[in-house]
């Protein structure tokens, strides 16, 4: 993390709020090297602007939103604090990651230590977490004007005056916005104790693309999961859900079965599919060094969503 700008001088022009945020990837630049070629860029194609169509982006400008981890006080007070945390963990999974994408190049499932094990965990959980898209669907249900006038009623009821101005602000979209955007912050660390607790009881599995034309996407919802056969749900209890996260071009993690169940497998076509499938629909910006792969991807949007799981089990 870098530190704040010093404040302007009196003779200076006053600095604009851009100055003093930062841009917060919230896919890791560590996982987006290994999508890119040299030249660092992706081509990418983002739903919410889809007048630009297909663009060719370095990946320092790709799945970034400013001060998307930094929550703000009433007083205007600022704290980094969980962009700073999870800087710390993709630091720790990044040697994991490259030794795992280099040793299933070759065929062979990487050796991996309780050490690395949490530090996979942590960072499979923190990028459920961290991404606007998934927290977007899990709050887009919630409703946050009248939790607001809820707390506002309370208030008046207690003798607690509340001044016309005041009222406004509080029921603006501005401080929605950053009510949900707190949230956010508040909580993309905080829970990873006790869900990386439970990753860590599961099984693990190399998927590896052999053919060289293939490529898996990446998304901003990295996290491609699906139902398990016996609870029908999402839920990391059920060993048998899903939860794939590619973390280069043709290599990707899945948590999957107990812990003891853990191999390479190939990926085939079907499977491939059914991955980028999933992520192109549930992510708001989709990327890929083909463009091809995202032209063709961009156009399956508009048919029905694909069904099942990828069956690393088969």
């Amino acid at each position: 993390m870098s530190a704040l700008m010093p404040e302007s001088a009196p003779d200076q022009p006053p600095r604009t709020r851009h100055d003093k945020a930062k841009r917060h990837h919230y896919v890791p630049e560590m996982i987006l090297r290994r999508f890119a070629g040299p030249d660092l860029h992706l081509w990418s194609f983002d739903k919410r602007h889809p007048g630009y169509g297909i663009e060719r982006k370095p990946i320092a400008r790709l799945f970034r939103e400013w001060d998307l981890y930094t929550s703000v006080d009433a007083a205007g007070g600022r704290d980094r604090s969980a962009e700073t945390r999870l800087s710390v963990m993709e630091s720790r999974a990044s040697p994991v990651l490259d030794r795992i994408v280099a040793e299933a190049r070759q065929g062979r499932l990487a050796t991996v230590s309780n050490a690395d094990r949490e530090a996979l965990a942590d960072i499979l959980v923190a990028q459920i977490r961290r991404s606007p898209d998934a927290f977007n669907s899990i709050t887009a249900k919630w409703d946050f004007d009248a939790f607001i006038a809820d707390r506002l009623a309370e208030w008046e009821a207690a003798g607690r005056s509340v001044e016309d101005a005041d009222r406004a602000d509080l029921l603006s979209g501005r401080f929605v916005a950053q009510t949900r955007r707190n949230l956010l912050a508040q909580t993309v660390v905080e829970p990873l104790l006790r869900v990386s607790a439970g990753v860590l009881r599961r099984g693990f599995i190399v998927g590896m693309l052999t053919k060289p034309n293939r490529s898996f996407l990446v998304g901003s919802a990295l996290l491609a999961r699906f139902n398990g056969r016996i609870t029908q749900r999402n839920g990391f209890l059920d060993p048998t859900m899903e939860a794939w996260m590619p973390i280069a071009r043709d290599v990707a993690i899945c948590s999957y079965g107990e812990r003891g169940n853990e191999r390479i497998m190939e990926v085939e076509d079907a499977g491939l599919r059914k991955i980028n499938g999933l992520l192109s629909r549930q992510s708001t910006v989709i990327a890929s060094a083909s463009r091809e792969l995202v032209v063709a991807y961009t156009r399956r949007l508009r048919r029905a969503p694909l069904e099942g799981a990828v069956s690393p089990s088969a």
